[in-house]
């Protein structure tokens, strides 16, 4: 049976909760949801071409992509023309129309409206931040009937949000004497520059959009803080429901239990990276320059498989059997799995073998790298010692292993354009969001 597929892009994704709200509104509702994964590349035309050959049925956009995508999509809705950004992309038919629209305004106006502040018609509101989340902002706040200002840490970005909504513009640096003459702050700047004093008092509310990071508790003064995770799940709500066709209006998950359960799969930075794939997708050489930028260790599962048996992959296919190739995979994965500050460069069809699958899961963050199909038949039909290759059964295998790299991986990486070089940095970049050490 055919599962749908979707996924958030962006750069850097791997702190994304989306695949987790995901999964919990199709288990809230009752709804089968399918599967949904973090993708990311080098260049956004290649994680395009990758989403369309996976045949993604939707996804979701984040940064830096929310406004690069449009030209690359067929029709845009009302709001997300005016917003100027995108935050959801559906496909449309058998003719693949992609259509970008902006839910981020359900995740502006709804916490705010089933809050305490009930109605937003007259409220003076200050917006902090230019980007595509302080656009959809300023968008749905100004058609709410609110009275909307904008700051931004560089006013040049802001005085352009400024004169596309025609909204009076505050340097950040300066705003601290105004803040007084606001009901509510929209903080969408992705992190709590320092030195400002934002005294606001027990009558003023913030909505942070920041949900993996939290300030100091004097931060905002007085005022009551709603952090991000109330955006995430409205805005991710009504995305869900385009996914899925159903009518956001008519049915309703608890958001307080949908919030919560988000709280609790917030997990620490992973002590493993490891790295899954097709042969010939680069796991090996991309590996041990991932490695080396950590300063972690390297291990890669088929040398290990080698050392310990005495001879190649491929003897011990012709010798053994792929069966007995199998265990002792297992083993030896689940030996470089014990430890930790080491990334795994893991055999191709490892995470077809469940017990691997289990563990990556515990232990890891699995990262797919993906390379166009072509791409692998070339490098491996001219590279010897593949021992499952053939020109045959390729495009067979592959589309076999599939779903097990997608249900195995925490991200879905195409390196399409990069170097080895740039692809690592871009990598390394990639897990900013996380504490490695």
């Amino acid at each position: 049976m055919k599962t749908d597929f979707f996924a958030v892009i962006g750069h850097p994704v791997s702190h994304s909760l989306s695949p987790e709200l995901f999964r919990a509104f199709a288990d809230e509702t009752g709804i089968t949801g399918g599967s949904y994964i973090r993708a990311g590349g080098y260049q956004l035309s290649g994680l395009l071409a990758m989403l369309k050959e996976l045949n993604v049925c939707g996804f979701n956009v984040t940064k830096p992509y929310k406004e690069s995508i449009i030209p690359q999509l067929s029709s845009l809705t009302p709001d997300a023309r005016g917003i100027g950004a995108v935050n959801t992309v559906t496909l449309n038919g058998a003719g693949k129309i992609l259509t970008g629209s902006n839910t981020d305004c359900s995740g502006v106006l709804q916490p705010l409206i089933s809050g305490r502040t009930m109605t937003l018609m007259g409220k003076t509101v200050l917006v902090a931040g230019a980007g595509g989340s302080a656009r959809a902002a300023v968008f749905s706040l100004k058609k709410a009937g609110a009275s909307v200002h904008i700051t931004n840490r560089n006013p040049g970005r802001g005085h352009t949000v400024s004169r596309l909504f025609s909204v009076p513009f505050h340097p950040l640096k300066e705003i601290s004497s105004a803040l007084s003459g606001f009901d509510i702050l929209i903080w969408t700047i992705p992190a709590y520059p320092p030195g400002l004093k934002l005294e606001l008092h027990s009558h003023q509310l913030v909505l942070d959009a920041n949900y993996r990071i939290s300030p100091d508790s004097s931060y905002f003064g007085q005022a009551k803080r709603l952090d991000g995770l109330h955006w995430l799940v409205h805005q991710g709500w009504k995305s869900f429901c385009a996914f899925t066709g159903n009518e956001p209006s008519k049915l309703f998950p608890d958001f307080a239990v949908i919030r919560n359960r988000l709280n609790t799969v917030m997990r620490p930075a992973p002590g493993i990276i490891a790295l899954t794939g097709f042969m010939g997708a680069g796991k090996s050489t991309i590996g041990r320059a991932l490695a080396a930028g950590l300063g972690w260790d390297f291990f890669d599962t088929d040398k290990m498989c080698e050392n310990k048996a005495g001879k190649s992959i491929e003897k011990m296919f012709i010798e053994n059997g792929e069966r007995e190739f199998r265990k002792l995979e297992t083993e030896q994965t689940l030996k470089a799995l014990s430890g930790r500050k080491r990334v795994i460069a893991l055999g191709g069809g490892a995470v077809c073998t469940p017990e691997i699958t289990r563990e990556l899961q515990k232990s890891a963050f699995t990262v797919w790298l993906y390379q166009p199909p072509e791409v692998i038949e070339k490098r491996c039909s001219t590279h010897r010692g593949r021992p499952l290759f053939s020109t045959e059964s390729f495009r067979k295998m592959l589309r076999t292993r599939t779903p097990a790299y997608i249900s195995a991986s925490n991200l879905i990486m195409d390196s399409t354009g990069a170097s080895i070089g740039e692809f690592t940095s871009h990598l390394l970049s990639e897990f900013s969001f996380f504490v490695l050490k």
